[in-house]
């Protein structure tokens, strides 16, 4: 069978989405051509593995993210302080696809304690975040360490997490302040 990106990537989307409703529990080879819409057997010619299916979704996530950070920052232009911190708002404030490609991601991530063999790709998802938030820090003028931006990601996804699991009271969530304190905090 020869690869085609297209499909692969709607195999992968479809797994997400297996992940955000229904967690690692629900993703199988058989759900996954289900949710895909394509014929049984689709996602174990590309995936023969439910392992490699995990990593390859994973890694799709990966990716998702970097489109997302790329769309942000050509909508906020130029990156100054000021435009940092607009960016950092807005992926704080997820849509609802992000939201469930966050929650994905996060289920991996859970995943991951219970599963050794993922934890090395958590890993890698994690120094994709350290790197594109280096990355937008950098462009934005400032020379942030790779320890200090792996500390900013780790709370910024503590943030988000309970921003996407714990109900918050109405006004309880000022995430402009929390942009504040954070720049003030890591690269001021």
């Amino acid at each position: 069978m020869s690869a085609n990106p297209q499909r692969r990537n709607q195999i992968l989307d479809a797994a997400i989405d297996i992940l955000c409703d229904d967690g690692v529990g629900g993703l199988t080879h058989r759900q996954v051509d289900g949710c895909a819409g394509v014929p049984a057997g689709t996602t174990s010619n590309y995936f023969r593995t439910r392992q490699a299916l995990l990593e390859a979704t994973a890694a799709r996530t990966v990716e998702l993210h970097w489109q997302r950070v790329e769309a942000l920052q050509s909508a906020v232009g130029p990156l100054s302080r000021d435009a940092l911190k607009a960016l950092m708002i807005r992926m704080l404030e997820p849509d609802e696809q992000f939201r469930r490609w966050t929650l994905a991601r996060f289920e991996l991530f859970m995943e991951s304690t219970r599963r050794e063999e993922l934890r090395p790709l958590m890993a890698e998802l994690q120094a994709a975040a350290v790197k594109s938030a280096t990355l937008i820090f950098e462009a934005a003028g400032f020379t942030p360490t790779q320890d200090r931006m792996d500390e900013l990601s780790r709370v910024l996804n503590g943030f988000v997490f309970s921003k996407l699991t714990i109900a918050p009271e109405p006004g309880a969530q000022d995430t402009a302040g929390l942009v504040d304190r954070l720049l003030s905090a890591f690269v001021d």
